[in-house]
């Protein structure tokens, strides 16, 4: 047996049980399980016995696979969900699809770069209010904030559940998708979540659904987007871009391997990362049909507590990415009671994202942003929303724990 063969027997017997396919209730509801085992790892290894450990081949073969998941033409592999956002705003603006100084709606119930990145690319962020229904961007709100330079909304599909982004266009706005919660997410007739609006990004933190540790992507079916996408993520040259053999026909006095054709950063990805994606793309399907079962069953099993609580359940036509479990309480309960009596019980919680950002003292230091409108549903989301922990690895179990601990805090 060969030295690798050794090593990877070493991997799997260090590694067992990994990833965690079916989690213990007794031991709590954690926010997340390990979701990556020993083939994630030797994939990740075997990049660096290659010693080609920047982006390269696997970044690529993996930005085309999950593009074709999502049912989108390109795909723009970063290092994080945040950069993915950047990096589609900042093509928007590069390409001119989007103007300097035009506005872009932004749900005030997001995260916090969901809303950074939009003012950060000379864009101004307006914050609107959240359907009641569904803790996404309410398309009334987003009509009655809209001004004669609004010109996009940036959809976030609020943990998991999918924007009325059909809603979002019939008003005449370029839709661009904040889908890192929300890989696999869809509504009948428009598609996967990323492939509905003119652009998405995706999160592969350690606690979304996939993880590559680090990572975020970008879909797209705007070639020149992309392409816009792969200079700004990699310094402004042209060494990734499709099109690059015209840059350099352009500028043949320049060396074609530092011929900077945009502004940029470096928010690329590391060959690991892509690697580790591949593996774990083809873990993603049957894990999320295990989370929209458990979102199902939680939302029935915790329908008796209302109205002192509130779940969100799938709507018709919708399908749900279940990334976690929010929940609001009715007006004059306390939420930090709950939440502390769910933390004793080994249920961990968390505010819904960012909840009302408007209330943020961060919002004051955006530049030229402004509150499209009144915001009660992100108000409400802001003082009593909270939410649980979903796992492909959590089952009927974890949905009785969860609901007998609320009746017994509640009663």
């Amino acid at each position: 047996m060969d030295r690798l063969s050794q090593i990877r027997l070493l991997i799997e017997a260090e590694m067992a049980g990994l990833p965690t396919e079916r989690h213990d209730p007794s031991q709590g509801l954690p926010l997340q399980v390990v979701s990556f085992g020993a083939d994630e790892v030797t994939a990740a290894l075997e990049c660096m016995l290659t010693t080609w450990v920047t982006m390269g081949p696997k970044v690529r073969e993996f930005e085309a696979a999950w593009a074709k998941w999502c049912g989108a033409s390109h795909g723009v592999m970063s290092n994080s969900g945040s950069s993915a956002n950047l990096l589609m705003l900042a093509a928007m603006v590069e390409t001119g699809r989007l103007q300097r100084g035009d506005e872009v709606l932004v749900p005030a119930v997001a995260w916090s770069t969901s809303l950074f990145p939009v003012q950060q690319c000379g864009l101004v962020p307006v914050l609107v209010d959240v359907h009641p229904d569904t803790l996404c961007m309410d398309p009334a709100a987003a009509k009655a904030a809209m001004g004669p330079r609004t010109k996009a909304a940036l959809a976030v599909h609020m943990l998991g559940q999918p924007t009325r982004v059909d809603a979002l266009k019939e008003l005449g706005l370029v839709v661009l998708e904040d889908a890192c919660p929300a890989p696999g997410a869809e509504i009948a007739g428009l598609g996967r979540a990323g492939s509905m609006g003119h652009a998405g990004s995706f999160s592969f933190f350690f606690s979304h659904h996939i993880t590559t540790v680090e990572g975020g992507i970008t879909v797209t079916n705007d070639a020149e987007l992309a392409n816009a996408m792969r200079s700004l993520r990699a310094h402004g040259w042209v060494r990734e871009r499709e099109d690059k053999s015209v840059w350099e026909k352009k500028h043949p006095e320049i060396d074609p391997r530092f011929l900077f054709v945009s502004s940029g950063w470096n928010l690329r990805p590391t060959e690991m990362a892509g690697a580790m994606g591949l593996i774990q793309l083809g873990r993603l399907s049957p894990w999320l049909e295990r989370r929209r079962e458990n979102h199902r069953h939680w939302c029935e099993l915790l329908a008796p507590l209302a109205p002192k609580l509130r779940c969100f359940p799938m709507r018709p036509g919708e399908t749900h990415a279940a990334f976690s479990f929010a929940m609001l309480l009715q007006k004059g309960i306390e939420r930090a009671p709950v939440m502390a009596a769910l933390e004793s019980s080994g249920i961990a919680t968390r505010p819904i994202s960012g909840s009302n950002l408007a209330r943020q003292p961060a919002f004051e230091r955006v530049p030229g942003a402004r509150v499209g409108g009144p915001l009660p549903v992100a108000d409400a989301v802001h003082e009593r929303g909270f939410f649980v922990g979903n796992s492909h690895a959590f089952h009927a179990g974890h949905g009785a724990i969860l609901a007998s601990r609320l009746q017994e805090i509640l009663s």
